[in-house]
């Protein structure tokens, strides 16, 4: 009977001591926290195929599909190309070409870098190559790689 006593005494001391007492004029806050990691994703066009004589052909867009960020920072995108489509049998053949911003019916200035900061900004992109440089081309096929480098910096 004694052991029962001491046991009830002793579960009515440890839950006195858990709960936090708070009287009628005071006022007590709990904290409530999380933390979210930043992520993106950046979607890029791949694969294009510029018709023979076609001046501007639309290379899509590079776009911030998804993000979540911290308010100081964005997402920067960064163009790195020669401007020169390679011949294939003869590297020495070139025909030069521009990448601006904008669609092919609205073309802006020549594309370079851009930071985007939420979801869904993006920056359509356009193949330019003039009819000069067409004419000066020789028959074969040609190709050149884009880079686009990536960071998550500050604005």
């Amino acid at each position: 009977m004694k052991n029962r006593i001491a046991l009830g005494v002793s579960m009515m001391m440890l839950l006195s001591l858990s709960a936090m007492p708070v009287s009628a004029a005071e006022e007590k806050g709990a904290v409530i926290s999380t933390e979210v990691a930043p992520a993106y994703i950046v979607t890029i066009s791949t694969n294009i195929k510029v018709p023979f004589n076609q001046e501007k052909t639309d290379f899509g867009a590079v776009t911030l599909t998804t993000a979540q960020l911290e308010p100081d920072k964005c997402v920067k995108v960064t163009m790195i190309c020669d401007n020169l489509l390679d011949n294939k049998a003869d590297a020495e053949k070139t025909i030069p070409y521009t990448i601006y911003e904008g669609k092919a019916d609205a073309t802006g200035n020549v594309f370079t870098t851009a930071s985007y900061l939420s979801a869904g900004d993006k920056t359509d992109l356009t193949i330019g190559i003039t009819a000069d440089d067409w004419h000066k081309a020789y028959a074969g096929e040609y190709e050149d790689t884009v880079t686009f480098q990536i960071e998550y910096t500050d604005k």
